[in-house]
């Protein structure tokens, strides 16, 4: 009977279950909503629905309780009634506006509540027109972030910029923080340098670490208020990014991500090609000429007649005008991610793996990451919850271009080659022996075949991220949570100038290996709770930060045996150990009050001791105070407005320096036969009395919707100022020492940000978004150190220019020379010389846009969609040197002026009087030659507009494929770095930048920017 009674139990127990399916739509529009969660109520069980809206879900019974929830709408019970299709409509919730948004220690809080700017980007926007480093796809879409990649290929470093630059010296980018949690972005051994020679590399930093797959949302904290509670080390802002978690659903779910893109050089130099390869107005007639003209294009006038090139073959004597195209291959990024997710509503999973594999468009250049990554939730019982993150990563480099002058920049070659040679004449770049073959006269300019195909690079990191949280709620509104993380890579790189090269015949050897971890110990406290209109919530806690930074340089010269690449193979042979240590002990509070959701107050204090800094001084106290106020909520407005809130805020933070030797001397051994001796490490004065500096931002702003929330405005307006700056101050070499440590002077930055959006059309088909950011920024150094008006930060390859900080004027003024000219404006020649007379350093511009925007348009149609996004930066200088070059070369188009007949000049002479000259053409190459002397010739507008990213897709409707089982499917048509549909400068683009450091405002021969297009698969089970 037992046995009979199990029997007809199992038989009706398909009776028993019920399969609905449907749609979620918006009451507003109809349109569609993807990522709603629908959960059978009283189970497990659970589904989202796809980009289309669309779900299904299996019941336990047909008269089961169906939840309908979605961020900003209002949540809907349903019951299925035994029906088997149901169809909801959501309403948006005017209490929340849709907008909760994840703050400082990864907090979500109603947007409406926060009394700073904060911008979220969804993760799904960098998951499709993909940049190998995902800072770089923040670039036009937030307003007051300057985002900008690096012209050195896969693997490269970003530079971040949020409301200018807050310290003289310091990198000035933000801090990056995972899932509330810090972690360190810094460049191996340090970013490359303005006027690097040999081996100057961009070694990637700490963020292009990782996948994007893995990001749900990105928020950027700009202002001070908003990134209080992570005292010293967000003084220029934080980037929060929350990971993607797993969450209650039935079986386990599938996502894959594919993306394959292609790029090639996309902006190529205006050289000049009426006068070819060859000197004295005179082409090479032997092999001897060719090598020795390679890079010049002083010749004859083009006519199709022959010549010797550097390779002895004789050649048509014509214009040879795709080097770049003829040198630099396709480039092939090749991305897949694989993710599962799954569990119950007590414990859940994500779990990914992906696979980066790029080929750069310089030959033999290669990239690969690899990234693991596992983040779990789970409750146990009512008071404990626990939350884990697990990321590593493994990234190989090989053959990352160098930038900056000529040796070993294989950048230089395709560039500077004789406008009359084929560059794939010089291939492979060495002889039968394996040495470098001669291409011109300067040896230090290096074969770039020899360079891909010899010089050996190769990098590898190891990193690994992970964190613990546990929290126990003590009370109902009480909570007690406890968080561990520890983010740490092992980094090893090496460079052989192999031998057989021209400039260095026996060659060099550079090898770093790097350890770096940081460690951050949290505990903190939450409550909450409302009395009356009032509503209170409030945190305490405390942290430690350990951090430790090891490294190593080897590097010597003069491989004794030849071609054998081994740091026991050279003659001389050093290794500089170099350890840090540091901690920052914490502790912090914040509160946040609200009345009746209408009125909020918050207020945060920060206490931060740090190691680096002297006992007396190594403390400092940060506080922060805000308010908003929702208007629409507490009076009657106009009809045409919905809603309404201005907020205002102020806040102090700062920080101290990094390094731990600025304080006191540190020695060395010096080796000596008799008593040993030591000697001071550094050529700096180090500085007991240091105090950390402090950043002190104040801003207003104002939120406002129209038109049925049709039309937004975001405005808001900043100041911030940074006084006690710690900076290395150059003095007098008489005192034995370089330079000193000093809390100098006052940078002020100041700005507006806007950001408009607009819906103009909105239905069940058809769908029109547009947003627009604009941001401008004033930078002033205020205040430098008494006595000192003007600080150099960096100059370029030849001194040919500087980047200075100069009281009164905007950080990074960019510092040159002139010609001088009299007051009407004429030129002032030398008549010894022959050459206009050289100005003193003046001012000739900033390095760094003020004025930045993007505008997106989204369409979408059915199962189309476009996304389309332009941005602009506005009011910077470049300054070249690739075009000085370039003009002593004869390659630009102004050194064309004198070669029929000679060149002219007129001016007058420093008394007054009138001078002329003929320059014989034989002689123009010395001539342009001296115009190296003068900046202003190679400096230009840097503004530009380009079409940033478009990405059209197709979403597959999974209901025709039941049998594949999808969720959701699309592909797309994927590009970035379209076109560039305005810029001033014809020879380079005005973004081809080198380094990721502060000194922004020179092009120095780095990789030519790019644009990629491909195909995105995304697939969901």
């Amino acid at each position: 009977m037992s046995k009979l009674l199990v029997l007809l139990l199992v038989l009706s127990a398909p009776a028993l279950a019920q399969t609905i399916s449907g749609k979620v739509t918006n009451t507003s529009d109809g349109a569609s909503l993807p990522g709603v969660t629908i959960i059978e109520k009283g189970s497990t069980k659970g589904t989202v629905t796809d980009s289309e809206g669309k779900y299904t879900l299996r019941l336990s019974s047909p008269q089961a309780t169906v939840i309908f929830s979605y961020i900003g709408f209002v949540a809907q019970e349903v019951s299925a009634s035994g029906r088997s299709v149901i169809d909801v409509a959501l309403k948006e919730d005017a209490t929340q506006l849709g907008e909760v948004v994840v703050t400082a220690l990864g907090i979500a809080k109603d947007k409406k509540a926060l009394a700073y700017a904060v911008s979220e980007v969804k993760g799904s926007e960098f998951t499709q027109a993909r940049e190998n480093n995902v800072a770089n796809a923040l670039s036009g879409k937030i307003a007051g972030v300057n985002a900008t990649g690096l012209s050195t290929g896969p693997g490269g470093s970003s530079r971040i910029i949020i409301r200018g630059n807050g310290s003289l010296t310091g990198d000035n980018q933000p801090l990056y923080v995972i899932n509330g949690m810090p972690i360190d972005n810094t460049v191996p051994g340090g970013s490359a340098t303005p006027n690097g020679g040999q081996g100057n590399v961009d070694r990637g930093d700490g963020i292009a670490g990782i996948n994007p797959d893995d990001i749900e949302s990105i928020s950027v904290l700009k202002g001070g208020t908003a990134a209080a509670l992570y005292g010293s080390r967000a003084a220029n802002g934080v980037i929060l990014i929350t990971t993607k978690k797993g969450k209650a659903q039935r079986g386990i779910g599938v996502e894959y991500n594919s993306t394959f893109t292609m790029e090639n050089a996309a902006v190529f130099p205006d050289w000049q090609y009426e006068y070819g390869q060859g000197d004295n107005a005179k082409k090479p007639t032997t092999q001897a000429e060719g090598i020795a003209w390679g890079r010049r294009s002083w010749g004859a006038k083009i006519d199709g007649s022959d010549f010797v090139a550097a390779d002895g073959k004789t050649h048509p004597y014509s214009a040879q005008r795709n080097n770049i195209k003829n040198f630099y291959q396709t480039g092939k990024t090749f991305t897949n991610t694989l993710a599962f997710t799954g569990g119950s509503d007590k414990v859940n999973y994500r779990f990914s793996v992906s696979d980066l594999d790029a080929k750069g468009i310089l030959p033999t250049n290669t990239y690969n990451r690899k990234t693991g990554n596992l983040n779990l939730n789970g409750a146990f019982g009512e008071r404990i919850s626990i939350e884990a993150l697990a990321q590593y990563t493994l990234e190989k480099g090989h053959n990352k271009t160098g930038a900056g002058d000529a040796l070993g920049n294989p950048n230089w070659t395709p560039y500077m080659i004789g406008n009359t040679s084929d560059i794939r004449w010089l291939s492979p770049g060495y002889d039968a022996n394996g040495n470098e073959i001669a291409w011109n006269d300067a040896d230090i300019a290096s074969n770039s075949y020899f360079v891909v195909n010899k010089y050996k690079q190769d990098d590898s990191k190891n990193r690994f991220i992970g964190q613990v949280g546990l929290t126990y709620k003590l009370l109902k509104n009480l909570s007690v949570k406890g968080t561990v993380s520890r983010d740490f890579y092992n980094y090893n790189y090496k460079y052989i100038l192999p031998t057989g090269t021209r400039y260095i015949p026996n060659g060099q050897y550079t090898q770093l290996k790097t350890d770096v971890s940081e460690t951050n110990t949290m505990l903190t406290a939450n409550y909450n709770t409302t009395f009356g209109n009032f509503g209170l919530s409030a945190l305490a806690g405390m942290n430690r930060r350990d951090f430790s930074y090891n490294q190593l340089n080897t590097s010597g010269q003069t491989f004794i045996i030849p071609y054998f690449y081994s740091s026991t193979n050279l003659a001389t042979v050093s290794t500089v150990p170099l350890n840090q240590q540091t901690r920052t002990n914490s502790v912090f509070a914040s509160a946040d009050l609200d009345y009746k959701g209408v009125a909020f107050l918050t207020m945060t204090g920060r206490q931060d001791w740090f190691s680096t800094l002297s006992p007396k001084n190594n403390t400092i106290f940060y506080p922060s105070i805000g308010g908003s106020f929702v208007l629409s909520q507490a009076i009657q407005l106009p009809r045409v407005i919905d809603y309404a809130k201005v907020r205002a805020s102020w806040a102090q933070v700062g920080g101290a320096t990094p390094d731990p030797y600025v304080i006191n001397l540190s020695y060395s051994m010096v080796p000596s036969s008799g008593q040993p001796l030591q000697n001071v490490t550094s050529n700096a004065i180090t500085n007991a009395g240091l105090k950390p500096l402090t950043s002190t931002t104040y801003e207003v702003g104002l939120d406002l919707q129209f038109f049925n929330k049709k039309v937004g405005l975001d405005l808001t307006y900043y100041n911030r100022a940074t006084t006690n700056d710690i900076v290395q101050t150059s003095i007098s070499s008489t005192s034995g020492y370089n330079s000193v440590y000093l809390n100098v002077g006052k940078l002020n930055n100041r700005g507006i940000e806007a950001l408009v959006t607009v819906n103009p059309v909105r239905s069940s088909n058809f769908g029109w978004n547009l947003s627009y950011n604009v941001a401008y920024n004033d930078s002033k150094v205020v205040k430098l150190a008494d006595g000192i008006n003007s600080m150099q930060m960096a100059t370029s390859v030849g001194n040919w220019a500087y980047i200075n900080s100069i009281e009164g004027r905007p950080y990074g003024t960019i510092v040159g020379t002139t010609r001088v000219r009299d007051a009407n404006g004429n030129i002032v020649y030398d008549p010894t010389t022959g050459f206009a007379q050289k100005s003193a350093l003046q001012e000739l511009g900033k390095g760094v846009p003020p004025l930045t925007m993007g505008l997106t348009n989204e369409f979408r149609y059915k199962n189309f969609s476009l996304n389309v996004l332009l941005d602009g930066k506005f009011g910077n200088k470049v300054f070249s040197v690739m075009e000085v070059y370039a003009n002593r070369m004869g390659k630009l188009k102004r050194t064309l002026e004198g070669r029929e007949n000679g060149l002219t000049v007129t001016g007058v002479t420093a008394n007054g009087d009138a001078y002329t000259k003929t320059i014989a053409k034989e002689n123009l190459r010395n001539y342009y030659d001296n115009d190296k002397n003068y900046t202003e010739l190679f400096l230009h507008d840097g503004s530009f507009v380009k079409l940033r990213q478009v990405i059209f897709s197709y979403n597959i409707p999974v209901s025709t494929l039941k049998f594949v089982r999808l969720q959701s499917a699309s592909v797309s048509f994927v590009a970035r770095n379209l076109l560039t549909l305005y810029r001033q400068t014809d020879n380079f683009d005005p973004e081809q930048s080198f380094t990721n450091s502060s000194n922004q405002g020179f092009e120095s021969l780095g990789l030519p920017r790019t644009r990629s297009y491909g195909l995105n698969l995304i697939v969901k089970f």
